[in-house]
Formats: C-alpha cells, sequence, structure tokens
C-alpha cells in the first residue's frame, strides 16, 4: 500500500519510496534521508519551495516538477506544469504525475486577496505508481477540479485553516473525494495544531491515518 511506502517530513512534505525512485513532495526543514530522484513543487511559498532543501536533496540526475513561477528559478533538469497537464512515465522515474488546480475561494490576506489565487497557476498532484494513485491537494480550499482524483487509494489533504481549508473543510473535502483513507497536513510546523489533525480524523468519512513526522 502506499501508505507503508510515504513518510511525512512535516508540515505539507512527503516522501514517497517508489519503484526503484525516491521521491519527494514539498521538501521543508527535511532533516536526513536518501538523496532524491524527483521532486515535486506545488507553489513557490517558501515553506512548500524551500531551495535549501531542493539542493540538498538533489543529485546529478534528480527531476525537479514545478509551476512556472517556482521552476524558473531553478537550473537543470526540471519540466514546468500546469493544472490540467501531466509528465509521462518515462519523465518521472516510472511514475505518472498529474497536475491538478491548487487555489483559494475565501482565505484572504487583510487588503482581501486571495493567498493562493487561481490564475497563479499552483497545483496540487495526483501521482499513479503501479496502479495505486495519491493525490497531494497542495495548498487548496475545497474546489471543482478535485472530483477529477475521486476515488484515490491516498488523499494528503491540509486542515489549518487561515491559508489553506480548515479540518471541517477537509472533511468536505474526504466526502467529495472518497479516497481509501486521507492523511491530515500543513499542521504541527508553521500553522496548524495537533487538534485540527484530531478534529479531522474524527469527523471525515473516510479512514484517517494522523502521521508522526519523520526524519
Amino acid at each position: 500500500m502506499l501508505i507503508d511506502a510515504l513518510d511525512w517530513t512535516g508540515h505539507s512534505g512527503f516522501r514517497l519510496r517508489a519503484r526503484d525512485a525516491t521521491i519527494y513532495i514539498d521538501p521543508y526543514r527535511v532533516e536526513s534521508g536518501p538523496p532524491a530522484d524527483l521532486i515535486l513543487i506545488t507553489h513557490g511559498h517558501y515553506d512548500h519551495f524551500s531551495p535549501q532543501d531542493v539542493e540538498r536533496l538533489r543529485h546529478e540526475r534528480t527531476r525537479l516538477v514545478a509551476p512556472a513561477a517556482v521552476a524558473e528559478r531553478v537550473e537543470g533538469n526540471v519540466t514546468s506544469i500546469a493544472p490540467g497537464e501531466a509528465v509521462e512515465p518515462d519523465e518521472a522515474r516510472g511514475v505518472f504525475v498529474a497536475a491538478v488546480a491548487a487555489y483559494n475561494t475565501s482565505k484572504r490576506d487583510p487588503e482581501g486577496n486571495l493567498f493562493h489565487p487561481r490564475e497563479a497557476g499552483w497545483v496540487g498532484y495526483d501521482l499513479n505508481v503501479r496502479g495505486e494513485r495519491l493525490y497531494h491537494a497542495g495548498d487548496t480550499d475545497v474546489i471543482p477540479e478535485m472530483d477529477s482524483v475521486t476515488g484515490v487509494d491516498l488523499a494528503l489533504l491540509p486542515v489549518s485553516g487561515t491559508y489553506v481549508m480548515t479540518a471541517a473543510e477537509a472533511v468536505e473535502a474526504a466526502r467529495r473525494i472518497q479516497p481509501r483513507m486521507a492523511v491530515p497536513m500543513h499542521w504541527g510546523a508553521n500553522i496548524g495544531t495537533d487538534e485540527d489533525a484530531a478534529v479531522f480524523a474524527a469527523k471525515a468519512p473516510v479512514e484517517v491515518r494522523i502521521m508522526k513526522r519523520s526524519a
């Protein structure tokens, strides 16, 4: 199962051992771990795109996939991706990678601007690993584009509120997506609490695993 090959590295960061590849999603303050074969970045905010972590995890064959605004800031083996686009398996170490839109509909700064506007082109990811699918929602509210990942095996959903879904909204996302299992993220570091994760786990209509941070 995908959950058995997954480590939570904190906040919205995960490490996935897939086939012969090590995949990182939004690595941020990763203390240790094997080098990355593939790095997926959802958007350019500092707690999701950390150039220091990217450089620490990269080697000469590492591929990085990210929205254009991030990809243009990185040299080397980089692929730009936008919502609705995909990276073929031979370009992503045997893992099919599709980008799903990620944006806010209600989370705004004091000036009234959305923290994650739709027009920015930021993403979540739908990964297919040997027929099992993992959805990393990125920083988002509940949005219609989530319908494209209905029935995934594993959904990683933000729960902290303020910039992303609240725990209650993440429950609605889980109801909409109906994954076999869901994991709360975007809590326990910069923002979000144990209670956010616990509320989501108690109310979600699917099986939930609250992960402990791995090194």
